[in-house]
Protein backbone atom coordinates (compact mmCIF):
# COMPACT_ATOMS: atom_id res chain seq x y z
CA UNK A 1 0.00 0.00 0.00
CA UNK A 2 1.21 3.34 -0.78
CA UNK A 3 1.28 6.21 1.11
CA UNK A 4 -1.19 7.89 -0.63
CA UNK A 5 -3.59 5.15 -0.52
CA UNK A 6 -2.95 4.54 3.35
CA UNK A 7 -3.73 8.53 4.01
CA UNK A 8 -6.36 8.75 2.52
CA UNK A 9 -8.08 5.26 4.16
CA UNK A 10 -7.06 7.35 7.96
CA UNK A 11 -8.56 10.44 6.19
CA UNK A 12 -12.04 8.77 5.28
CA UNK A 13 -13.87 8.22 8.87
CA UNK A 14 -12.78 11.53 9.99
CA UNK A 15 -14.18 13.81 6.94
CA UNK A 16 -17.41 12.33 7.88
CA UNK A 17 -17.28 12.53 11.67
CA UNK A 18 -15.47 16.14 11.21
CA UNK A 19 -18.58 18.39 10.48
CA UNK A 20 -20.85 15.90 12.85
CA UNK A 21 -18.76 17.39 16.02
CA UNK A 22 -18.03 21.24 14.91
CA UNK A 23 -19.78 23.30 16.33
CA UNK A 24 -21.05 26.22 13.97
CA UNK A 25 -22.75 28.25 17.13
CA UNK A 26 -19.34 28.20 18.81
CA UNK A 27 -16.94 28.37 15.92
CA UNK A 28 -15.58 25.52 17.32
CA UNK A 29 -12.49 23.51 15.27
CA UNK A 30 -12.78 20.14 15.52
CA UNK A 31 -8.96 18.60 14.71
CA UNK A 32 -7.60 14.68 14.33
CA UNK A 33 -4.33 13.73 14.18
CA UNK A 34 -2.65 10.44 13.11
CA UNK A 35 0.49 9.01 13.25
CA UNK A 36 1.16 7.29 9.90
CA UNK A 37 4.70 6.66 10.31
CA UNK A 38 7.78 8.25 12.57
CA UNK A 39 7.68 11.51 11.49
CA UNK A 40 4.63 11.54 9.52
CA UNK A 41 1.28 12.57 10.86
CA UNK A 42 -1.83 13.38 9.28
CA UNK A 43 -3.60 16.14 10.43
CA UNK A 44 -7.40 16.74 9.76
CA UNK A 45 -9.48 20.32 10.78
CA UNK A 46 -12.91 20.77 10.35
CA UNK A 47 -14.59 24.03 11.21
CA UNK A 48 -16.92 26.85 10.67
CA UNK A 49 -15.26 29.93 10.54
CA UNK A 50 -17.69 32.08 8.98
CA UNK A 51 -21.16 33.48 10.31
CA UNK A 52 -24.27 31.82 10.11
CA UNK A 53 -26.17 33.11 6.72
CA UNK A 54 -29.12 32.78 7.98
CA UNK A 55 -28.64 35.77 10.12
CA UNK A 56 -28.05 37.80 6.52
CA UNK A 57 -29.84 39.53 4.57
CA UNK A 58 -29.42 37.74 1.49
CA UNK A 59 -28.22 33.86 2.56
CA UNK A 60 -27.94 33.08 -1.46
CA UNK A 61 -24.08 34.65 -1.18
CA UNK A 62 -22.63 37.20 -2.26
CA UNK A 63 -21.78 36.27 -5.28
CA UNK A 64 -25.28 37.31 -6.78
CA UNK A 65 -25.21 40.86 -5.33
CA UNK A 66 -23.87 44.18 -6.59
CA UNK A 67 -21.56 46.52 -4.63
CA UNK A 68 -24.55 47.95 -2.94
CA UNK A 69 -25.63 44.53 -2.19
CA UNK A 70 -28.54 44.45 -3.90
CA UNK A 71 -29.77 41.08 -6.23
CA UNK A 72 -30.60 41.46 -10.00
CA UNK A 73 -34.19 41.37 -9.37
CA UNK A 74 -33.96 44.41 -6.93
CA UNK A 75 -31.66 46.35 -9.39
CA UNK A 76 -34.08 45.86 -11.88
CA UNK A 77 -37.33 47.11 -10.46
CA UNK A 78 -35.32 50.16 -9.35
CA UNK A 79 -34.09 50.75 -13.16
CA UNK A 80 -37.84 50.68 -13.90
CA UNK A 81 -38.71 52.91 -12.13
CA UNK A 82 -35.81 55.08 -12.50
CA UNK A 83 -36.48 54.80 -16.65
CA UNK A 84 -40.50 55.76 -15.81
CA UNK A 85 -39.84 58.47 -13.51
CA UNK A 86 -37.29 59.79 -15.65
CA UNK A 87 -39.78 59.74 -19.02
CA UNK A 88 -42.64 61.00 -16.65
CA UNK A 89 -40.91 64.17 -15.59
CA UNK A 90 -38.64 65.02 -19.34
CA UNK A 91 -42.96 64.78 -20.78
CA UNK A 92 -44.10 67.15 -17.81
CA UNK A 93 -41.30 69.45 -18.15
CA UNK A 94 -41.43 69.48 -22.32
CA UNK A 95 -45.26 70.55 -21.72
CA UNK A 96 -44.67 73.60 -19.03
CA UNK A 97 -41.67 75.06 -21.86
CA UNK A 98 -44.36 74.21 -24.45
CA UNK A 99 -43.96 71.10 -26.46
CA UNK A 100 -46.95 69.64 -26.92
CA UNK A 101 -46.15 65.83 -27.61
CA UNK A 102 -42.94 63.80 -26.46
CA UNK A 103 -41.57 60.75 -28.30
CA UNK A 104 -39.64 58.40 -26.42
CA UNK A 105 -37.56 55.96 -28.67
CA UNK A 106 -36.21 52.44 -27.36
CA UNK A 107 -32.49 53.85 -26.95
CA UNK A 108 -32.10 54.18 -23.28
CA UNK A 109 -28.80 53.57 -21.40
CA UNK A 110 -29.43 53.09 -17.62
CA UNK A 111 -26.53 53.33 -15.02
CA UNK A 112 -26.41 52.92 -11.31
CA UNK A 113 -24.51 55.30 -10.04
CA UNK A 114 -25.58 54.80 -6.01
CA UNK A 115 -27.26 52.56 -3.77
CA UNK A 116 -30.75 54.16 -4.96
CA UNK A 117 -29.37 56.55 -7.47
CA UNK A 118 -29.69 56.20 -11.13
CA UNK A 119 -28.22 58.34 -13.99
CA UNK A 120 -30.78 57.96 -17.15
CA UNK A 121 -30.25 58.83 -20.82
CA UNK A 122 -32.46 59.08 -23.22
CA UNK A 123 -31.16 59.11 -27.25
CA UNK A 124 -33.13 60.98 -30.03
CA UNK A 125 -35.84 62.27 -27.69
CA UNK A 126 -38.32 64.04 -30.36
CA UNK A 127 -40.00 67.24 -28.90
CA UNK A 128 -43.01 68.20 -31.18
CA UNK A 129 -44.59 71.85 -31.00
CA UNK A 130 -46.92 73.20 -33.42
CA UNK A 131 -44.53 74.09 -36.34
CA UNK A 132 -41.43 72.23 -35.22
CA UNK A 133 -39.77 69.44 -34.48
CA UNK A 134 -36.58 68.92 -32.23
CA UNK A 135 -34.56 65.72 -31.39
CA UNK A 136 -32.63 65.99 -28.52
CA UNK A 137 -30.58 63.68 -25.99
CA UNK A 138 -31.72 63.91 -22.43
CA UNK A 139 -30.17 63.06 -19.29
CA UNK A 140 -32.05 63.05 -15.61
CA UNK A 141 -30.72 62.07 -12.63
CA UNK A 142 -32.69 59.87 -10.33
CA UNK A 143 -32.57 59.34 -6.38
CA UNK A 144 -34.90 56.97 -4.71
CA UNK A 145 -37.67 57.28 -7.31
CA UNK A 146 -37.39 61.04 -7.85
CA UNK A 147 -36.08 62.99 -10.26
CA UNK A 148 -33.57 65.54 -9.30
CA UNK A 149 -31.92 67.33 -12.36
CA UNK A 150 -33.04 66.87 -16.31
CA UNK A 151 -30.33 67.81 -18.77
CA UNK A 152 -30.83 68.22 -22.33
CA UNK A 153 -34.48 69.07 -23.16
CA UNK A 154 -34.25 72.15 -25.97
CA UNK A 155 -35.65 75.72 -25.30
CA UNK A 156 -38.83 76.01 -27.20
CA UNK A 157 -39.09 79.20 -29.84
CA UNK A 158 -41.60 81.67 -28.86
CA UNK A 159 -42.75 84.25 -30.76
CA UNK A 160 -41.82 88.26 -29.03
CA UNK A 161 -42.25 88.53 -25.33
CA UNK A 162 -44.16 85.94 -24.88
CA UNK A 163 -42.48 83.44 -22.53
CA UNK A 164 -41.73 86.59 -20.18
CA UNK A 165 -45.28 87.22 -19.75
CA UNK A 166 -45.81 83.59 -18.71
CA UNK A 167 -43.60 83.39 -16.03
CA UNK A 168 -45.45 86.51 -14.88
CA UNK A 169 -41.80 87.52 -13.84
CA UNK A 170 -41.08 84.81 -11.54
CA UNK A 171 -38.07 83.53 -13.30
CA UNK A 172 -37.80 80.07 -14.34
CA UNK A 173 -34.39 79.20 -12.24
CA UNK A 174 -34.25 76.65 -9.44
CA UNK A 175 -37.57 75.20 -9.65
CA UNK A 176 -37.73 71.47 -8.10
CA UNK A 177 -40.86 70.44 -9.24
CA UNK A 178 -40.36 68.46 -12.47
Amino acid sequence: MTFRVAAAAFAVPALFAAPAAADPVRGAIVQFEHKLATNTPLTLQVGHNSRDRRDTRDYRGSYRLNQWRQSEREVSSLRRDALQACRRAVAKQAYRIGYRDVDFDDDRRVRQTGPYDFRVRLDDVEFEARRRERESDVTCSVRRGYVVNIEGIPAAGHRGDQKARNDHGRGNYGHRGY
